[in-house]
């Protein structure tokens, strides 16, 4: 049982003081209260405290961040197994950030609205596509979840917000493009040097089998069976791929004759990697640079074609859409693509020859 001491000196009132034992010690403090009454509530709130086993003295309650800091801490310190490359990660994460805080950068952060978020949408979605509004609004809500578990801000005004309707942006090569495309490489790998025949054997191989760029660059040679055509997507540069889960596929015929005679000539590296870039040195080794474009763009202009955005990317999406227009399954392609949701490989289905026509002929009365 605690008790409060009234305290004087040479006559003088000091203050109500209060006793009470915690853990087995005996703890003493000012209460700094100008009553007897107030003194006796503030003894009984820390024997409360100490009964239910929590501190007597109750923590100072941390100071909440501004929406800035809040995302300042959540750029530095967030991470999570599945984020392959959190450097990447934190680049994207604070383009999207950034166009949240001219407008609510200087409020605490859990003084944040839900009807702000709103706001906050409504206006960047004037100025910015569908895509950047969600991207924006999306990794605002997980820096205040992060807020939430390190215990820094109070709740989500992000939770429940309704969000633009994704575009799906579907760039590719047309035919022409392709074959102006593989010519021009073909005949700089005839004429050219070790790069340009490096180059021409990584786009043949990205046009026919939809490889991620990250892909390319991480592929080894005991990833690929030219003899029984097996080829084994395991990473993506040197972490697990994009589904985080490898995939086999089989080597499409046209790329058999040109890998067989890359191998050949292919510099060694202590990975056995298939597409090694040079580095300044002279030495060969694995791309570390994501947004490396490793001399596409350049190719591409060589051969007449436009250079699209995220040129490596569009490779990809040329080789989907092309076996789709072309007959090929979409369940098929999920698996090629490596996409751990069929929903995402939909966004090929318009492209399909009997899409929705044929379907229209099966009716009949």
């Amino acid at each position: 049982m605690g008790e409060v001491i009234r305290r004087t000196k040479n006559g003088k009132f000091l203050g109500y003081y209060l006793r009470w034992r915690e853990n087995g010690k005996r703890r003493v403090l000012a209460s700094k209260q100008e009553s007897l009454t107030d003194a006796r509530k503030m003894l009984l709130q820390i024997e409360a405290r100490v009964a239910r086993g929590e501190a007597g003295i109750a923590a100072a309650p941390t100071a909440v961040p501004t929406l800035t800091r809040l995302i300042e801490r959540f750029l530095s310190e967030y991470s999570r197994p599945r984020i392959k490359d959190i450097e990447r990660y934190r680049v994207q994460a604070r383009v999207a950030l950034q166009r949240a805080v001219p407008p609510l950068g200087s409020k605490r952060a859990d003084a944040v609205t839900a009807q702000e978020i709103n706001k906050l949408r409504d206006a960047l979605s004037r100025r910015y596509a569908a895509n950047s509004v969600r991207q924006t609004i999306a990794t605002l809500g997980t820096a205040y979840a992060w807020g939430n578990r390190i215990g820094v801000v109070a709740g989500n005004p992000c939770r429940g917000i309704e969000l633009p309707q994704r575009v799906d942006a579907l760039d590719y090569l047309t035919t022409d493009e392709v074959k102006a495309l593989l010519s021009c490489a073909t005949e700089r790998a005839t004429s050219g040097g070790i790069a340009d025949r490096l180059q021409h054997a990584r786009i043949v191989l990205a046009i026919h089998t939809g490889l991620r760029k990250g892909e390319l660059c991480g592929l080894r040679w005991r990833d690929l069976d030219l003899r029984s055509h097996r080829l084994t997507i395991a990473r993506s540069y040197r972490a697990a791929p994009k589904s985080g889960k490898p995939r086999h596929i089989r080597l499409p015929d046209v790329a058999i004759p040109i890998l067989a005679e890359w191998v050949k000539v292919c510099p060694r590296t202590d990975e056995g990697l298939v597409f090694p870039v040079r580095r300044r040195d002279g030495s060969w080794a694995m791309s570390e640079e994501t947004s490396d474009l490793l001399g596409l763009p350049a190719l591409l202009t060589a051969a007449g074609v436009r250079v699209p955005s995220h040129c490596w990317h569009v490779l990809r999406h040329t080789f989907a859409s092309h076996y789709v227009m072309q007959g090929g399954n979409l369940l098929a392609l999920s698996r090629i693509l490596g996409h751990s949701d069929v929903k995402v490989t939909m966004i090929y289905a318009h492209l399909a020859p009997d899409f929705i026509g044929a379907e229209m002929n099966r009716v009949k009365f």
